[in-house]
């Protein structure tokens, strides 16, 4: 005898699903490819430190803006998979909340990294020494807002992640998929949370990580049911 929510699951022929699963694995690929290509300063001179941003700005933008599209395309992907798993359960509903505040927070984090710094260097890199303070400081605000975004953003994406995988428990073939969920989203915001990790360069990496894994999950799911 199986549950409503294992039909739900097993039975649904939803030809979005599929698109959406193949953009979820996809999407997910490459967007870890783009972080790894993250730039990077290389420099703690504040009189060199405008150049060596401004330098990089090309780069920065093409990452950041290939970013934030990857994100949205994932949030599309996402509200497919919860109407294919079933948007009227609390926690489906719930979850895709916290992924939309989520994807809305990183979106703005990757604005201010990739653009308004960019920005802000360019124009200071022209400037003259003196000015050099004047930028650092604007930098120092730039990233506490891309850092409260950050957080904000890894923080609700666990949640919705969590909530999706208790929706998935009782669906069949799909408890493996479930514990996925649990230590994707639970172990990115308990390692912020605890200062195991910061979201510098190679943390926000290690969480893309993570959310990878679980996107290629779910993608996988949503390609094999709906074939």
């Amino acid at each position: 005898m199986t549950t409503s929510n294992e039909r739900s699951l097993a039975g649904s022929s939803d030809p979005a699903a599929r698109t959406a699963g193949i953009i979820l694995i996809a999407s997910s690929v490459l967007a870890v490819l783009f972080m790894a290509h993250h730039p990077t300063a290389e420099t703690h001179d504040a009189a060199a430190l405008a150049a060596d941003i401004g330098g990089k700005a090309s780069l920065s933008r093409l990452v950041h803006g290939a970013l934030i599209a990857l994100i949205a395309v994932q949030l599309f992907a996402f509200t497919v998979f919860c109407r294919w798993v079933g948007a009227k359960r609390s926690a489906v509903g719930a979850g895709l909340v916290a992924y939309a505040i989520g994807t809305g927070a990183m979106i703005g984090a990757a604005l201010i990294s990739g653009f308004v710094v960019s920005d802000l260097a360019a124009h200071y890199a022209s400037e003259a020494a003196t000015e050099s303070q004047t930028f650092v400081d604007l930098l120092r605000l730039s990233m506490t807002g891309n850092q409260a975004l950050a957080k904000l953003g890894v923080f609700a994406m666990s949640t919705a992640i969590v909530l999706w995988a208790f929706a998935l428990f009782r669906a069949r073939n799909a408890l493996w998929i479930a514990i996925v969920g649990l230590v994707a989203g639970l172990g990115p915001a308990i390692a912020l949370a605890t200062g195991v990790i910061h979201l510098d360069v190679v943390g926000m990496l290690l969480v893309v990580i993570a959310q990878t894994v679980w996107n290629l999950s779910v993608g996988i799911l949503l390609v094999r049911a709906t074939r």
